[in-house]
């Protein structure tokens, strides 16, 4: 059960946790009294922190997480509109990596970091399934390219079919057209709650995918591959996710194996402003 506790002698009555409440559910103070939690508090607070985040003084303490175990914010650190405008124009999809597979400390702080990213509710559903074994990652493209050769024979008149044919053909020559030969993929799946797992597992990737950026490292979405994860029972099977889990997403990621030396033109945004 989620509670609060506020320290009256550090509490400066300013309202500011009462404010900042997404619920609205900590009254606001009255006089000399503090805030307080309304009864339902413990039935409708999504522990988002914000009213520990938000008092100067750290007088509010939450069931979840202490002032003490927040770190102090440092707007100062955030990179400038500059920085991190050319950040994001750097960012590339990468298809090809060296054989050197990402050290699991480094994949585990890139997990951790995309777990910063926002979710419904403030769930944080996103489980991750991590693939960095060669004989693994062989198995999962070959069950994907298995996948293809049953919708060409079940639909050889799709627009896909030529382009499913020719990556089996690569396959079978030893050319990897699904993953790349990349070192490591990564998964998110998730438990349904709320309606709101696909964009919270998309948004948790796109986390991840600008973190590897900072570890020298480059990803690439498996599109091709999550085609096949959605719909091949043989390779669902293979994933062993947990049930009632679904399947989001899918990464690639490793060390560039080339350097891009320029940062493509992209289209002008579309807006229609109201």
């Amino acid at each position: 059960m989620n509670s609060i506790t506020i320290n009256d002698s550090l509490c400066t009555k300013d309202g500011l946790c009462s404010i900042i409440c997404p619920l609205q559910i900590i009254e606001p103070p009255k006089g000399a009294n503090p805030p307080e939690p309304k009864p339902e508090f413990s039935k409708w607070c999504i522990s988002c922190g914000h009213c520990v985040a938000i008092c100067p003084t750290g007088a509010i303490s939450h069931s979840a997480m202490s002032p003490d175990q927040c770190l102090p914010a440092d707007y100062k650190s955030i990179p400038g509109p500059d920085q991190l405008e050319n950040m994001l124009r750097h960012r590339r999809s990468v298809r090809r990596f060296k054989k050197k597979t990402p050290e699991k400390e480094v994949l585990q702080r890139m997990v951790k970091m995309a777990g910063y990213a926002p979710s419904g509710h403030n769930l944080q559903p996103v489980n991750w399934l991590v693939f960095n074994n060669r004989d693994d990652l062989n198995h999962l493209v070959g069950l994907s390219c298995d996948w293809m050769k049953h919708m060409v024979t079940q639909m050889p008149d799709s627009p896909y079919s030529p382009v499913f044919n020719q990556i089996v053909n690569a396959w079978e020559k030893g050319n990897d057209l699904v993953l790349h030969d990349a070192p490591c993929l990564l998964m998110v799946h998730s438990k349904t709650q709320t309606g709101t797992e696909s964009t919270d597992a998309a948004i948790s990737l796109g986390y991840f995918d600008l973190a590897a950026m900072s570890f020298g490292l480059g990803c690439c979405w498996a599109g091709l591959f999550m085609m096949a994860a959605k719909s091949w029972q043989p390779l669902q099977e293979y994933l062993e996710l947990p049930k009632g889990h679904q399947l989001h997403g899918a990464m690639m990621t490793g060390y560039p194996k080339l350097q891009f030396q320029r940062m493509p033109v992209r289209k002008q945004p579309k807006i229609e402003w109201r």
